[in-house]
């Protein structure tokens, strides 16, 4: 007996998804098939079939970022508690 398919609806960056099915295409997949794959994982595994965190910044990132708010504590724009509370 067949499976019933059903149409999935999104809508994502273009550069993205033509990024997406030139990979598929290049393991031998469909985009389809691809998302099919991801999704049998998704459910097999119970969410992601790969870590999925925030990305932990450099040490360089991180004195950016602090200078960056330093500067803008002392044009008043930012206050020592935004630091804390981020």
């Amino acid at each position: 007996m067949a499976t019933m398919t059903v149409p999935l609806g999104n809508r994502v960056d273009a550069e993205l998804k033509c990024d997406f099915e030139k990979t598929a295409e290049e393991i031998g997949l469909t985009s389809t098939a691809a998302i099919t794959v991801f999704m049998k994982r998704f459910v097999a595994e119970g969410g992601f079939p790969f870590a999925v965190r925030r990305p932990v910044p450099t040490e360089e990132q991180f004195a950016a970022e602090m200078e960056a708010r330093y500067q803008r504590m002392l044009a008043g724009a930012e206050f020592q508690h935004d630091l804390i509370e981020v």
